[in-house]
């Protein structure tokens, strides 16, 4: 969407009608093209009078521009067939804003490409986590609160500040949904270093078996440490000590996806 918006704010800079360019067969022309990835290069920052204020210099990093020229020529793809051309009046145009990009490093595609998981793995991954496997790397008493933690980090794709800042009011039980919360500088939170969350507020949708495990973990494991009761985190510290029962901190979260 940001790639877009700054495709959009240089059209609007250069007085481009797009789909009326499209629609009679006239493409942007090859200094347009360059003027656009040249556009692509610089940094922005919003403003009030408009969408985006260019600040000639400062420069994005190689591996941005590529992000920007690519999804920018997939839009204009998308766009005439939405408006019904044939793909050859508009792939000449794409192919070379394709050209214009920055050439990527192979190490950083190949790191990109090793980030996740294919289904293989993830199948294993569920497989070894499940409580009371002999496989499962976690101790005995952790067991089912890591399943959990790893179940909603696959099922929902959320970052580890929002897994962390889930309260137990968070969890609507009757329609099975989680609500994402921003709460920065909670004077509820004990930890020192509080877990924030840095998206939108939303409500997301937990399948049956996950609601099941986490209101067995509520009520069977997380209610017998007794600093639990003092705040409505979701996960807890199992380990004995001063922090046992208080909300599970970011360095202790680090330390089971680790494992």
């Amino acid at each position: 969407a940001g790639a877009i918006s700054l495709f959009c704010n240089f059209l609007f800079d250069r007085n481009i009608d797009i789909e009326e360019r499209l629609r009679t067969g006239e493409n942007l022309a090859i200094h347009e093209i360059d003027a656009l990835r040249d556009y692509c290069e610089r940094k922005v920052r919003l403003r009030k009078s408009l969408p985006y204020d260019i600040q000639k210099e400062r420069l994005v990093n190689s591996a941005t521009r590529h992000f920007r020229l690519t999804h920018i020529a997939s839009y204009l793809t998308w766009l005439g067939e939405r408006l019904n051309l044939k793909q050859s009046n508009t792939s000449e145009m794409v192919e070379r804003i394709k050209q214009r990009r920055p050439k990527l490093r192979r190490r950083s595609r190949r790191y990109k490409q090793d980030r996740s998981l294919d289904e293989k793995q993830i199948a294993s991954l569920l497989e070894i986590t499940m409580p009371g496997s002999t496989l499962n790397p976690f101790k005995k008493d952790v067991q089912v609160r890591n399943r959990i933690i790893i179940l909603i980090l696959y099922s929902l794709g959320i970052r580890s500040g929002e897994l962390l800042n889930i309260r137990i009011t968070d969890i609507n039980f009757r329609d099975s949904s989680l609500a994402i919360r921003r709460r920065a500088d909670d004077k509820e939170d004990p930890r020192i270093k509080q877990p924030l969350v840095k998206t939108l507020e939303r409500k997301l949708s937990l399948s049956a078996p996950l609601v099941k495990e986490i209101h067995n973990y509520i009520t069977n494991i997380r209610r017998n440490f007794k600093k639990s009761r003092k705040h409505e985190y979701l996960f807890v510290t199992h380990k004995s000590g001063p922090t046992q029962g208080m909300p599970l901190s970011s360095m202790a979260y680090h330390k089971i996806i680790d494992s």
